[in-house]
């Protein structure tokens, strides 16, 4: 048996080395070989967290997110709903892919960088590259119902809401910057064609839907596991969907198999029957004693998202030793602000991001030419986030 720490260091580099595979299996199967290399009983591992009712609700609710992102697909009502806004070129450009960015949906770059193109055909590619993958992740950075919001509450203690409350002024500051390096020059021109707000409106219901319910349910009734409004939430926008884009029930079964619904309630369950192993294993005891400060731990957040592309592993990996670092039930919500939005911005850099990949092939250029464009307002925004925490440090 070897000692936790290295355990958890030798699993997590097999982990990161096969992170463009799978996620939901590779990280179920480190759990498991993290578990027979520190000695830790895996079978109680799986039981805790399959008699967890919290986790339980969530593993539904990431079968139900695809299915309501999938429904606004084929139904054509994110379309339509775009179509009825009829907004400057400049908004456009940053309101299509952020929109889209709200469902979760495989390569769903592909979906919005057409209409990226259709708006200006005439720019270039690197630029609509850049502002296609920047913009698409606006939005669901701080989306109540982005898995891995969900996941960091659960791990961090910390209300839902709160983190998106928490996250919206850095959301705001990237927004900005992401106009003034990437929209600003485009040549602007207003959109011609009837605007129906009202039809508009109807169409994004489905996704308001659910967070509102979720949050309306946390606020004002204290159930023993308040997941579960969520999940009711995402029943009756489903529901909605379905009759707004005037399709059967039956259609969810075609539309769950071409979502391939299994992977993100495998994505849930990895992370937590890894987390329990974790904890299991002493690691977290092994690793506190390091001491490890927030700023390298910002530091790590960036290059694990830039090495896994992925938000949800890193997540998994570094929260966890904060608790443990710091020994604190509940993660400091600026703490979290900053370890989270740093692994964010190295996740939408790296040509690991299926996101950056898709749309540099689509619009036929290369990764390298990509980055020169996009890293600039990435490189921006990560200085602004260290700096900002050099002076909360100094407050």
């Amino acid at each position: 048996m070897l000692p936790a720490w290295l355990s958890f260091i030798i699993i997590i580099g097999i982990v990161m080395a096969l992170s463009k595979y799978e996620l939901g299996i590779v990280l179920t199967l480190g759990a498991l070989g993290f578990a027979i290399l520190a000695g830790v009983d895996f079978l109680q591992s799986l039981i805790n967290v399959l008699t967890d009712l919290s986790i339980i609700a969530l593993i539904i609710i990431m079968i139900l997110i695809p299915i309501l992102g999938g429904i606004m697909e084929e139904s054509g009502l994110m379309m339509e709903m775009i179509q009825k806004m009829r907004i400057s070129r400049k908004s456009s450009l940053m309101m299509i892919p952020a929109l889209f960015g709200l469902l979760p949906v495989p390569g769903g770059a592909l979906m919005s960088a057409p209409i990226v193109q259709q708006i200006d055909s005439e720019e270039d590619a690197n630029i609509k590259v850049s502002i296609n993958v920047w913009y698409r992740h606006m939005l669901i950075m701080i989306y109540p119902i982005s898995s891995a919001l969900i996941i960091a509450s659960k791990i961090t203690n910390i209300n839902l809401y709160i983190l998106v409350l928490g996250l919206l002024p850095g959301l705001i500051v990237m927004w900005v910057i992401g106009y003034i390096m990437l929209v600003r020059n485009v040549s602007p021109y207003t959109e011609q064609g009837e605007r129906d707000l009202k039809r508009a409106f109807l169409n994004l219901l489905p996704i308001l839907i659910a967070p509102v319910f979720d949050f309306v349910g946390r606020t004002f009734f204290n159930f023993f596991v308040p997941e579960l409004f969520l999940l009711l939430g995402l029943i009756i926008s489903i529901w909605l969907a379905l009759k707004f884009g005037k399709m059967k029930v039956s259609s969810v079964k075609p539309i769950s198999k071409k979502m391939k619904i299994w992977r993100f309630p495998l994505i849930i369950f990895s992370m937590f029957i890894f987390l329990e192993v974790f904890v299991l294993s002493g690691a977290p005891e092994e690793i506190a004693s390091v001491d490890l400060s927030v700023f390298l731990l910002i530091l790590i957040g960036f290059l694990l998202g830039f090495g896994t592309g992925r938000i949800q592993l890193p997540i998994s990996i570094l929260l966890p030793i904060y608790l443990a670092q710091f020994t604190v039930p509940i993660m400091p919500l600026l703490d979290f602000i900053f370890i989270y939005t740093s692994i964010f911005l190295g996740y939408l850099i790296t040509p690991l991001h299926p996101c950056v990949a898709y749309s540099t092939e689509y619009f036929k250029t290369d990764f390298i030419k990509v980055a020169k464009v996009l890293g600039k307002p990435i490189f921006i925004s990560f200085i602004l986030l260290l700096g900002l925490y050099g002076v909360f440090l100094i407050i």
